[in-house]
């Protein structure tokens, strides 16, 4: 997917400078217990979010509405008292003085309340269901996929995207050590359908040299490379854009106008995976969830899924890729407004 663009600096100070991530070495991983009262919660006209850092918990409290990502929450700290009792001790918009702060779950262990003092905070889940038993976001199901497609490749790209230099696509298979997870391919992606009919994926050749030297560098942090996403065909955004749902439709760019940077084979979605066991890491989100977890400064989440966040995204920029705020998973490389959209069915690049 792919929304507006943000430099890519935005609430820098969230991102871990690279000096300090090479210095702090990768965070412990969190107990259960403890990613499992991590969240958002909401009450009273209030919202409040609960975060991990240093093996404590901490309280961000929001103060602008506006402010999805908590980036400028007041920060509280958490002292463990006992089992889900702690003590908030420090004044700010909630309390002037010492305050309690303690958490109700349900039957399977999942914080559903936070109660900070005499105030009360009800959990807000941002997905479809509860942590490990999240479904993948998905939006309502098409009638007629096959119709849909059908109109998707009989329509003609517009004539003005065509326009530019045109860049030389390769299999990304020839890449070395990076996993190609094409979520697109398949039915388990938020359409719930395939988009593509083949899971071969290509990329510029330049984007493709640049995020071989990203993997390889990822690899002395004992991460590699996994894509989820990269070179896709004019008719494919064309496609997903007509499975939206009208009240939806502004999560794509209208492929008519703008198309999508995916269409020039120089944008690509990423994630990491551990090199010793080949499984995914845990990031902070899900690929394509809409919630605030997807952008690129949000605050909350444990230490090690906000450094691993920012290790990927450090690393691609310093080989020539450029993020954006609204999804932590994509990147752009280079200077892409000089090239041309493609409409190559992936079938034909064999």
């Amino acid at each position: 997917m792919k929304m507006n663009k943000f430099l890519a600096g935005v609430c820098a100070g969230l991102i871990f400078c690279w000096q300090g991530l090479a210095a702090a070495g990768v965070p412990a991983d969190m107990p259960k217990d403890v990613k499992y009262i991590l969240g958002f919660y909401y009450g009273n006209g209030e919202n409040i979010l609960i975060r991990e850092k240093d093996g404590n918990l901490e309280l961000l409290y929001r103060t602008l509405r506006e402010d999805n990502c908590f980036a400028r929450a007041n920060i509280f700290p958490l002292q463990k008292e006992h089992f889900d009792s702690y003590l908030m001790n420090e004044a700010g918009p909630i309390t002037g003085s010492e305050a309690n702060v303690s958490f109700e779950r349900d039957k399977e262990g999942y914080g559903i309340t936070c109660k900070v003092g005499g105030h009360r905070y009800s959990r807000y889940f941002l997905g479809t269901g509860n942590g490990e038993n999240a479904l993948p976001f998905r939006f309502p199901a098409v009638d007629n996929w096959d119709l849909l497609r059908s109109e998707a490749d009989k329509a003609a790209m517009p004539s003005a995207l065509a326009s530019g230099e045109q860049a030389r696509l390769v299999n990304l298979a020839t890449v070395p050590d990076i996993k190609l997870s094409p979520v697109y391919a398949g039915s388990e992606n938020c359409f719930g359908a395939p988009l593509y009919t083949t899971a071969d994926m290509y990329l510029a050749d330049n984007a493709a040299a640049a995020l071989e030297q990203v993997n390889k560098e990822l690899r002395t942090w004992g991460f590699g490379i996994m894509v989820w996403d990269a070179y896709r065909p004019w008719a494919v955004s064309k496609l997903a854009y007509l499975a939206l749902p009208d009240n939806k439709k502004f999560m794509l760019e209208d492929p008519d106008l703008k198309g999508s940077v995916h269409n020039t084979g120089l944008a690509v979605d990423v994630s990491l995976y551990d090199i010793k066991s080949g499984v995914p890491v845990e990031m902070i989100s899900g690929f394509d969830e809409p919630s605030m977890r997807q952008y690129a400064s949000y605050a909350g989440g444990t230490e090690k899924q906000r450094y691993l966040r920012s290790l990927l995204r450090e690393i691609m920029g310093k080989y020539g890729f450029s993020g954006i705020e609204m999804e932590w998973w994509h990147f752009e490389y280079g200077d892409c407004s000089g090239y041309a959209h493609l409409n190559i069915p992936l079938e034909s690049l064999r």
